[in-house]
């Protein structure tokens, strides 16, 4: 099974607390029908999620694993896209190495922003009620190479975990990666009535706007179109995934007509060839018929 890989997350933990950063605490904004912003809201502000692969030892068995996450430094930084870091003997880890399928699973029943003057998360209710959110997206855990994303990510980690020093200061010294996720569907339940229709499109697409965000604070690397966040690297995949099949389907018209076109050449050259040649027979056997006619009647 998985045993054996627990409790091994984190490198020196000696410093923990070490430049502690404090942030407002803002009540969840009311979206109304902004369902998106809603869900981009819950990522952003979530600390940790539930992590699912299909493990790689227990008969590809689902197994979950409590992970914490970033989405930027802050809502106003966010792309939509969590970070997450695994230590390479993390059950987790090992799972993605066998298949990247995950879900990353959240609720709005953790989230402080939640809580009522009575101290109780969405209005007192369980967080098994619909009108408590809940959000699962679903893709394949990519990890992160480019050296600008990770030390953007160290960033939001020491922001956001400061009592988890390791996670900004390049994760457990058994080693490991930081991962974000290639995303491929969303499940949004927000309230009665079943789920909320929200594409990855739409979701990638979302922006937060300062207007409608009264006193959300401003921090380090705000989306800027020129920026080359995690977002955009995913639709770059996917627009070149697109151009990829236009390619390809171009490349098989073209050698279709190419093919045609030719196989049309081809038979009038052989049919002018054949013609030469067929000629060049007739001829030779005019002559050696003349020739014999002449050697008959010496």
């Amino acid at each position: 099974g998985h045993e054996g890989h627990g409790g091994d997350d984190g490198g020196d933990h000696e410093d923990h607390g070490e430049d502690d950063i404090s942030f407002s605490l803002l009540p969840r904004p009311d979206f109304g029908s902004d369902h998106v912003g809603h869900a981009r809201w819950m990522v952003a502000k979530s600390l940790w999620s539930t992590l699912s692969t299909i493990s790689s030892k227990d008969n590809e068995q689902p197994f979950g694993n409590i992970r914490s996450v970033v989405d930027g430094m802050c809502l106003m930084a966010s792309t939509g896209l969590p970070v997450f870091y695994l230590p390479s003997p993390d059950p987790s880890s090992v799972d993605i190495k066998s298949n990247k399928k995950v879900a990353l699973s959240f609720t709005e029943s953790v989230l402080a922003e939640t809580l009522g003057s009575d101290g109780n998360p969405c209005g007192g209710k369980d967080a098994e009620d619909p009108t408590c959110a809940k959000l699962t997206l679903i893709g394949h855990a990519n990890p992160i190479t480019d050296k600008a994303q990770i030390e953007r990510a160290k960033e939001a980690f020491k922001a956001n975990h400061p009592r988890a020093s390791w996670l900004s200061k390049g994760g457990a010294h058994t080693g490991g990666n930081y991962y974000t996720l290639h995303l491929l569907e969303i499940m949004f339940l927000q309230n009665f009535g079943g789920f909320t229709h929200i594409t990855p499109e739409q979701y990638l697409e979302w922006k937060p706007d300062a207007s409608k965000l009264p006193g959300e604070m401003h921090c380090a690397g705000e989306y800027d179109s020129s920026d080359g966040q995690l977002q955009q690297q995913q639709q770059s995949v996917t627009a070149s995934a697109s151009i990829s099949f236009s390619a390809i389907v171009f490349i098989m018209i073209a050698s279709f007509i190419g093919s045609f076109v030719g196989g049309v050449f081809s038979d009038k050259l052989k049919q002018s060839w054949y013609g030469r040649r067929n000629a060049g027979y007739t001829e030779a056997n005019s002559a050696e018929n003349s020739l014999g006619l002449k050697a008959s009647v010496v």
